[in-house]
């Protein structure tokens, strides 16, 4: 006889599964980008932010470093699948982006919001790091600054609404698969 040990599959513990649900959100939130993207638009850069509702579930599941993970490999994916990497738009998303998250993760610890702030203060820094971005980095041009007021608005309504869609879905998944 032998005295080898039988090898039995690993179990999945809470990091793996922490990270299959990583990668799912990941493609969750690349699968709204690009059906945001190719969707008809009133004004061509105006959008709602639908993948956002993924950045803020990674949030409110896993923190603010999964959220910063989720929210930059979607843009960077995204960008990669509609042929945007390193062109101005994809500064912009960058810079938006980072600004987004940065803000949700702060409000969120802060504790004093909920998820209607929390979203609604991402879609506002959203907006902001896009406008931060074109006026410093790309255009330097001070009329740039005259839209962000509209946007802010714009942001606040779409960030209300994600806002209401993440917490519909945090709670049903929460009831679903028993997090």
């Amino acid at each position: 006889m032998s005295s080898r040990t039988a090898i039995s599959k690993p179990s999945p513990d809470s990091s793996t599964r922490k990270e299959a649900h990583l990668v799912g959100l990941i493609a969750l939130g690349l699968l709204l980008f690009l059906f945001e993207a190719y969707i008809p638009k009133p004004v061509p850069w105006l959008k709602l932010g639908l993948a956002n509702v993924v950045t803020l579930i990674a949030l409110y599941w896993y923190g603010g470093k999964a959220a910063l993970l989720v929210s930059i490999s979607r843009i960077l994916i995204g960008s990669v699948f509609t042929g945007n990497l390193l062109t101005p738009g994809f500064f912009l998303s960058l810079g938006g982006g980072l600004c987004a998250v940065s803000a949700m993760i702060l409000l969120y610890h802060s504790r004093l919001f909920g998820i209607w702030g929390v979203s609604m203060g991402g879609a506002a820094f959203h907006s902001l790091g896009q406008i931060l971005v074109g006026y410093f980095v790309l255009f330097d041009n001070p009329v740039i600054l005259q839209i962000l007021p509209y946007l802010i608005f714009y942001s606040i309504l779409s960030g209300t609404l994600i806002g209401w869609i993440g917490y519909l879905l945090i709670k049903r998944l929460e009831k679903e698969f028993a997090f």
